[in-house]
């Protein structure tokens, strides 16, 4: 059994895996949307949906399997498929077969994205957990702020082709890491039964509290979604920053991962709730504010301007990717496995659908992504409004 800080390290290295795999990658839309000719320039944000699509799937089979099977066999088979999507990626002879991989890849990722959760709760529980899932996350938010750069750094060297080879062979190493030093953490299987599974589902569903916050969490995650689907096309071919983008791009990842630091301190002292709506709220006046600004001024905002509005708008958000969760999953303690997957996937389906929406909409400025700010934080607002309504009656009858 490996020590904690080993068991950190190997956590962090399989929760990773699909932030890697799209962030190294967005350096690299524009050379292959060029290899495959590809008539609509918005078609590479396909590169990064059909990952998040395959993940969408995937997390509603592994989670509930690893409570049967085991913890290790699933994060194995996750990252069975996760490599081989990469090589199907690499080795693809059109846009389409690509796409497949990466579908394959998402898949797969959700084994270690998931599972790795449970194996974490299987060896330690209360603070020692929180504990080491801060230290988890501690180490996971900064993927998104290295991997451009290191994407960038890679493409001067490999063409984009190897990039998959080198998510391959990530995959391969974090396979082996858990093979040879993590046993199996799974004390006590249980018996695979659809009657329980359909049951905890219709639980999750028919909880007010527990679908509020789902949506909420997936407009959140939607909007940011979709600002990174548009990202690479928004600095490099319409600001122009060419290999700068990377770093302008993690600028603004930099302001999630301060929101997650900020937000750990800030639920010693305050309901989760209360930080999202307010979140959420100062989103919105955020959002319409800059909204008018840009538009009465009837053309694309500067860089400075627009990393003002984005900075401060995805700090905002970030408030609340780790509290809606929390707030969802709450009330399901004995049947976290299935609960967790199963908003898990909700959030990412709905997410992914607005993503794309932003995305497809994205014209050479950043009216889509304003209007998808306002839309995704006037939704997730109501939303959350109405759970802390519904939460307050469900108290009161008690």
């Amino acid at each position: 059994m490996p020590r904690r800080p080993e068991f950190v390290a190997l956590s962090a290295l399989l929760m990773s895996s699909v932030a890697l795999s799209v962030d190294i990658m967005l350096p690299a839309l524009g050379e292959i949307a060029r290899d495959f000719s590809l008539r609509d320039d918005n078609d590479r944000q396909f590169i990064i949906v059909a990952l998040f699509l395959g993940l969408t799937f995937g997390q509603l089979l592994f989670g509930p399997l690893s409570d049967t099977l085991g913890r290790r066999p699933m994060i194995l088979a996750g990252l069975g498929f996760f490599i081989a999507g990469a090589v199907v990626s690499a080795v693809a002879p059109s846009f389409e077969v690509m796409i497949a991989g990466r579908l394959m890849q998402g898949f797969g990722a959700a084994g270690p994205r998931i599972v790795t959760v449970a194996m974490i709760r299987d060896r330690f529980e209360g603070r020692p957990m929180a504990e080491i899932l801060s230290l988890v996350m501690g180490i996971f938010i900064f993927v998104p702020i290295v991997a451009p750069s290191l994407g960038q750094a890679l493409l001067f060297l490999i063409p984009w082709r190897v990039l998959f080879l080198v998510l391959a062979i990530i995959g391969m190493v974090a396979a082996s890491w858990l093979l040879l030093r993590q046993p199996e953490t799974l004390a006590h299987p249980t018996p695979l039964s659809l009657q329980a599974y359909l049951g905890s589902t219709k639980a999750v569903i028919l909880s007010p509290v527990a679908m509020a916050y789902t949506v909420a969490g997936a407009c959140c995650y939607g909007a940011l979604l979709g600002y990174v689907n548009s990202a690479q096309q928004l600095f490099q071919d319409v600001y122009r920053l060419g290999d700068a983008f990377a770093l302008w791009f993690g600028v603004s990842a930099a302001f999630v991962s301060l929101a997650t630091f900020v937000n750990s301190r800030l639920v010693q002292r305050y309901a989760m709730e209360k930080i999202c709506i307010a979140a959420i709220a100062v989103l919105l006046v955020w959002s319409l504010g800059f909204d008018w600004l840009f538009r009465s001024r009837g053309s694309l905002p500067g860089l400075w301007s627009w990393m003002l509005f984005n900075g401060v708008a995805l700090f905002l958000l970030g408030l609340t990717f780790g509290n809606v969760n929390a707030i969802a999953l709450r009330q399901f303690g004995q049947m976290a496995g299935v609960a967790s997957a199963l908003v898990a996937s909700l959030n990412a389906a709905i997410s992914l659908v607005i993503a794309w929406r932003i995305g497809s909409a994205f014209d050479g400025t950043v009216s889509a992504m304003m209007l998808g700010y306002l839309s995704c934080s006037a939704a997730a607002l109501l939303l959350m409004l109405c759970a802390d309504r519904f939460g307050a009656l469900a108290w009161q009858k008690r």
